[in-house]
């Protein structure tokens, strides 16, 4: 096989696969990229058996087939195959398996290299996808998605039904919902052209992939299956396994009354809780919110960095209240809320309380915190 590449998209399409490469498997071969000649397109593979990369490179390729009459491929270790392409220089990369042996010759400018792999008959075949549910959502729209839930998966490895997404398809909705058991992350959205329905568990791991490879131009195409999910935008497909088991009855914990309402500008609030997080960083990331009439004191306390006070203004609807919360839980759901204000809901200081966007998709967001004890 011979095959001619760009070494610009060579290299991005070595790094996007080498993602799913498993760096402490006992496995030799899940060390290696597969690479292998697809009609025009030169196929990259990564797995560590839990995720599957694929990407398909258009290059100029001459290939011969093996005794089963498929294309040859070849194998060759992740990390030196991307240093290597990461240092050559910017001209058209030959690759070249001239014995049909391990051992693929590279070839660039005045750059000549022999990489040694192992079989390609080694490397382990992506598993067979049959979805029960598949749909396609605008990239953009599936990045905020998952960017307005993944920060409240847990990373407690001794529940790992809690260290995935939960995504929900019923035909026309899409759900995603994400907890550590002290905040709870929901968001919906409507999306057209889907077929069928599942439930589906998704690693967080593959969940940052997919926020990696979705852009604001390809639409990504989605398929829900038994144990499985597939993901596919532009020239790369991810196919990664679920977490099996059930996922907890998040709705019982989403208050479905409130007796206060706050609502305050998104990033005055944000930025008077990350001066206040600076002092409660000795104490639990422990923050007091207490309402003044039109005024929000934020609040933190340490006995041995000092004490901190922001005031800002606020909209309260009901009595007055005082309530803890962590710190760093209302950064990161500040952080990821792109509306110009934002809605606190309470009733008491120990019941949880729902942040919400304010504006036309308002009821498409929310999240559940659970309060700290006021000391």
């Amino acid at each position: 096989m011979q095959a001619v590449s760009p070494r610009k998209d060579l290299y991005e399409a070595v790094q996007t696969v080498g993602r799913a490469v498993s760096g402490r498997s006992t496995l030799p071969i899940l060390s290696h990229l597969l690479v292998a000649p697809q009609g025009n397109n030169l196929k990259l593979t990564a797995t560590d058996l839990e995720m599957w990369m694929e990407c398909a490179l258009p290059s100029r390729i001459q290939a011969s087939l093996d005794d089963t009459g498929d294309p040859e491929g070849f194998t060759a270790p992740a990390r030196v195959f991307t240093e290597m392409l990461g240092a050559l220089p910017d001209a058209d990369v030959l690759l070249d398996r001239p014995d049909g042996g391990n051992t693929v010759q590279v070839h660039c400018a005045r750059s000549d290299y022999k990489i040694l792999g192992l079989p390609a008959e080694e490397f382990p075949a992506p598993p067979d996808v049959t979805p029960t549910a598949t749909f396609t959502v605008p990239g953009e729209l599936l990045r905020d998605m998952i960017r307005h839930v993944l920060f409240a998966v847990s990373t407690d490895e001794t529940r790992a039904i809690l260290t995935g997404v939960l995504v929900n398809f019923d035909g026309g909705t899409l759900k995603m919902v994400a907890t550590d058991t002290h905040r709870l992350a929901v968001r919906t959205a409507k999306v057209e052209g889907g077929d069928g329905s599942a439930t589906a568990i998704i690693p967080a791991r593959a969940m940052n992939e997919v926020l990696r490879l979705a852009d604001d131009e390809d639409p990504v195409s989605v398929s829900l299956a038994q144990g499985q999910a597939r993901f596919e935008v532009g020239n790369t497909t991810m196919v990664t396994r679920l977490i099996e088991g059930t996922f907890p009855n998040y709705e019982r914990v989403i208050p479905t009354t409130h007796d206060r309402k706050l609502t305050l500008e998104t990033g005055e609030f944000q930025r008077a809780v990350r001066r206040a997080a600076i002092v409660a960083r000795d104490n639990a990331n422990r923050v007091v919110l207490e309402t003044e009439g039109a005024q929000l004191v934020i609040s933190s306390e340490s006995g041995t960095v000092g004490s901190a006070r922001e005031e800002i203004e606020v909209a309260r609807e009901g009595d007055d209240i005082q309530i803890a919360f962590n710190a760093k839980y209302l950064q990161d759901v500040l952080g990821v809320v792109e509306t110009e204000g934002v809605v606190l809901e309470l009733t008491e200081p120990l019941r949880p309380g729902i942040l919400r966007p304010i504006g036309d998709n308002a009821d498409d967001y929310l999240c559940v915190l659970m309060p700290m004890q006021v000391i």
